[in-house]
């Protein structure tokens, strides 16, 4: 049970070295090194239930970005800066020549946009990003974050700058 000064988000993250060690434990068993197998499996186990999220703690002023493998947690606390405000904003997916392999976009444009809720905050950071997804459900978290924080939640994905809470 969560406290109430706790907000927490969080999604299942799909790893492709999943069926990679698939893959590899599969051919440590044909060539019969077992223990390579076993340990391949459980690696592959550990990372195909993945989830990443994010905790804010508002009773201490900290939060924590963090990926989760079953039941062990990867991340560490960090001060939380005054936070100003809660926007909704549309990123654009497209290939990039730095990333390793290229993304595919649809030709007809509209399903090549993702959404994005960020937590504005002062000082040097400017914005903590907290969660990435579809425009109903990024503005669903958008609002349940900005009513935990007591925020505003400002509507950015169109070029009618507005705010929703």
């Amino acid at each position: 049970m969560e406290s109430p000064g706790i907000f927490k988000y969080e999604k299942y993250s799909f790893k492709v070295i999943s069926p990679l060690m698939v893959l590899l434990t599969v051919a440590f068993i044909v060539n019969g090194a077992y223990i390579g197998g076993s340990i391949c499996f459980v690696l592959g186990v550990l990372s195909a239930f993945s989830y990443q999220g994010i905790i804010i703690d508002t009773s201490t002023q900290r939060f924590m970005k963090y990926d989760r493998f079953i039941k062990f947690n990867i991340g560490g606390w960090k001060p939380l800066p005054v936070p100003s405000y809660v926007t909704v904003v549309r990123i654009n997916i497209s290939s990039r020549r730095t990333a390793p392999t290229p993304i595919v976009v649809p030709q007809d444009k509209k399903g090549a946009r993702a959404f994005k809720v960020n937590l504005v905050v002062e000082g040097q950071m400017r914005y903590i990003g907290i969660c990435r997804g579809s425009l109903e459900n990024m503005t669903k978290e958008a609002l349940r974050l900005g009513e935990h924080l007591q925020l505003r939640v400002l509507d950015y994905t169109t070029h009618e700058k507005k705010w929703i809470l």
